[in-house]
């Protein structure tokens, strides 16, 4: 199992929107709200990398008020 933490940036006044929309998407664990140089903060599991770049690619980029994103992979310690 692969986890990563997607930073995503909102355009102005959807931050709301789009954390409701990343909640449903399979694979996602947990969405918040953040201040700072982001607006949401999800992690996602997936069975490998390539799994979650295309949740990526293909569901978080896509949805309407998402500006832009920085996917972060979670290495084992």
């Amino acid at each position: 199992m692969t986890t990563a933490i997607i930073l995503v940036n909102s355009d102005p006044g959807k931050d709301q929107k789009v954390a409701k929309e990343l909640k449903k998407i399979k694979g996602v664990e947990g969405v918040c709200l953040v201040s700072g140089l982001y607006e949401v903060v999800a992690t996602v599991r997936g069975e490998s990398s390539e799994e979650i770049l295309q949740t990526v690619y293909q569901k978080v980029r896509t949805i309407a008020g998402v500006r832009d994103s920085h996917t972060m992979f979670c290495l084992d310690v």
